[in-house]
């Protein structure tokens, strides 16, 4: 009886350890080489300038001190995920160094920007020579959701770069929140000056990209009207596979401009068909600390507009469980 319970015990560890193994075996391995050139960039984007300006801000070496220190603090995670992790982050310095809020909603990402802070003096160079002045990373301590900060991140994010596999599971699921309608009614009714000195930092270098985004909004805005003459439902192309995801940013536009209390009902037929099974602990409209320059102390509004559907929040909204204070 005893030896059948022992040998029982044992077969169904092996069949766990070979379950566990399979599942592993599975998953696609990160291989650094398989890294997105240009910072997964898509076509005819004008961020090329400065892009460079971030390559130029971001020594060498003292990456090479941020990645050491996070391999030992972190010995479960592999240099080829630190890799993967820090593209994502340049990619989040460059949103942030177009957008007056930039939230950031991924945990993981957030550990290397807090490495990089560790090392005080070689950070504050960098943010000089990337943004003009300190890059502060603020930590939210208000537990509420924050989803139509989400939902504008998404839509920036999707217009600039290629979504990989590992950004849809870093970062959470996209497309998921509707814009605001104060958003979408300012992006449809205000001069591009206006929205330029609202929602973006201004500077000779993101000048180009700043207008191409507003300019991007307007017309998708445009489109969504005409499509609505049309078809007051909309027809649209499901996404299959992971990429250049603009086409979902229409579908977002659309169906947060129109149907914004009932937005996920009719966007989900859309959305992406490959839900990503693993998700960073701040990726459910949540997000872990948000970048502030010295002078950006103005706060865009986020409220939903209709006052039916989720209303946004203010800049300190979210946290991800005190993990990421600073």
């Amino acid at each position: 009886m005893i030896i059948g319970v022992i040998f029982g015990g044992l077969l169904l560890a092996g069949i766990t350890v070979g379950i566990i193994a399979s599942i592993k075996k599975g998953q696609p391995k990160l291989i650094k080489e398989n890294i997105p050139e240009n910072l997964g960039v898509l076509n005819h984007v004008p961020i090329q300038p400065l892009l460079n300006q971030l390559n130029m801000a971001l020594d060498d070496e003292y990456i090479q001190q941020v990645k050491q220190r996070f391999l030992k603090e972190h010995p479960q995670r592999s240099e080829d995920e630190f890799e993967w992790l820090l593209f994502e982050l340049k990619r989040y310095f460059l949103v942030a160094n177009i957008l007056k809020k930039a939230p950031m909603f991924s945990e993981d990402v957030d550990e290397i920007w807090h490495e990089m802070i560790l090392f005080t003096k070689e950070y504050q160079s960098f943010s000089e020579q990337f943004l003009g002045e300190m890059l502060h990373h603020i930590p939210n301590t208000n537990p509420d959701p924050a989803p139509q900060d989400r939902a504008f991140f998404d839509w920036v994010f999707s217009q600039l770069f290629q979504i990989t596999e590992f950004s849809w599971k870093t970062w959470g699921s996209f497309f998921n929140h509707p814009l605001s309608n104060e958003i979408l009614k300012e992006f449809k009714e205000n001069s591009k000056e206006a929205l330029l000195e609202k929602y973006f930092r201004q500077s000779e270098v993101n000048k180009g990209l700043a207008e191409y985004l507003v300019d991007r909004m307007k017309k998708q805005i445009n489109e969504a009207e005409k499509i609505y003459q049309v078809d007051k439902k909309g027809s649209f192309t499901k996404q299959q596979t992971y990429g250049d995801m603009t086409s979902l940013s229409l579908v977002m536009v659309f169906f947060s401009f129109y149907y914004f209390n009932d937005y996920w009902e009719y966007a989900k037929v859309y959305a992406f068909t490959q839900v990503a099974k693993y998700t960073s602990g701040c990726s459910n409209a949540v997000f872990c600390g948000t970048a502030s320059s010295d002078r950006s102390g103005d706060n865009h509004g986020d409220g939903s507009g209709d006052g039916g559907g989720n209303s946004g929040c203010g800049s300190s909204c979210s946290s991800c469980g005190g993990g990421c204070s600073s």
